[in-house]
């Protein structure tokens, strides 16, 4: 009976993420990156199977994952580790053990993405919108190019980039941006641009040469790089500042990275380099793989012609 009260609640979650465009946009495109195991990065999961699982489903994920052996319990605020420590010995004592999920359920590692694909989502929207995606590194593997990630993105954010100038001042987008999402197993790399129908097809020329133009040793100055790096770490460590905020940035990292992974970003991203950022655009983005959503509205899809600048792939509709 929980079970069935509680699904009104979730599916009310899953309607109004619907009644976003951009929701249909990242899923679509999302199905193409992790087009093997999708439902793995697919954080609010499907609908169907949220109106259809029993308990019995739900309690064998419970005890499989629901253990102390695969938990941190983090208190922020006014307590001392002694009484931590005794209240989670009062409290959880009883707790018992399992088996290591991970081991005996090893992770299956994402499969790169066969080949460039676009898919068109047709919305009511004004403007386009572009969504480009790539297999990013993971943690476990690459951890020094997802530092480099963090301060590239950084670079291409700020207005005084040529990332920005060439793309936004030139008047060809609206918007744009570039990151990377820090996970232990496959980050995405994310380009998102906006701009008009009638200058949707320069304006992905445009993305497409700022990409291969990012490697350039000119394409972002020392200061550029230094600036990132301070900026970062000033912005990292004002984050810590609130025990509250920081009890949650602790979870996130302890659970996708590792506290080690955390507890030594600041120096890791100050270690930073060139050849860094060449390393990993050379071998997460340059001539790698992608996917390409656009959003449109149904009346600008006729304008756009999105095969000019795909080398190989496919079209998709995904209208809804």
């Amino acid at each position: 009976e929980e079970l069935i009260n509680e699904r009104p609640i979730v599916t009310g979650e899953y309607d109004r993420n619907e009644a976003n465009p951009f929701f249909h946009l990242n899923q679509a495109v999302s199905k193409k990156v992790w087009w093997k195991y999708f439902s793995r990065k697919n954080v609010i999961g499907d609908r169907d199977v949220i109106l259809s699982t029993p308990p019995e489903k739900m309690l064998t994920i419970q005890k499989r994952f629901y253990i102390p052996n695969n938990s941190a319990l983090i208190l922020a605020g006014d307590i001392t580790p002694e009484e931590g420590f005794a209240l989670a010995e009062k409290i959880f004592s009883n707790w018992e053990r399992g088996e290591d999920p991970f081991e005996k359920y090893e992770v299956p590692e994402h499969p790169p993405i066969p080949m460039n694909e676009v898919v068109v989502v047709e919305q009511p929207v004004n403007a386009v919108t572009m969504m480009f995606q790539w297999h990013g590194p993971s943690v476990g593997k690459d951890p020094k190019s997802t530092y480099a990630a963090d301060v590239l993105s950084f670079i291409l954010g700020q207005q005084t980039s040529k990332f920005y100038k060439n793309l936004v001042e030139s008047g060809l987008a609206l918007s744009v941006s570039f990151s990377y999402y820090t996970l232990n197993h496959t980050g995405p790399i994310t380009l998102f641009a906006q701009t008009t129908p009638d200058n949707f097809d320069a304006c992905q020329k445009a993305i497409f040469e700022e990409l291969e133009r990012m490697s350039d040793p000119d394409y972002f100055t020392d200061e550029q790089l230094e600036n990132a790096k301070t900026i970062l770490t000033i912005n990292e460590q004002y984050s810590r500042e609130r025990a509250s905020q920081f009890s949650h940035t602790v979870g996130f990292w302890w659970a996708v990275a590792g506290l080690d992974y955390y507890m030594n970003y600041i120096d890791n991203l100050n270690k930073a380099t060139r050849d860094d950022i060449a390393f990993y655009l050379n071998n997460y983005v340059n001539e790698k793989p992608y996917v390409l959503g656009v959003l449109t509205s149904p009346e600008n899809a006729e304008k756009i012609d999105l095969i000019l600048n795909i080398k190989e792939g496919e079209l998709e509709d995904e209208s809804n």
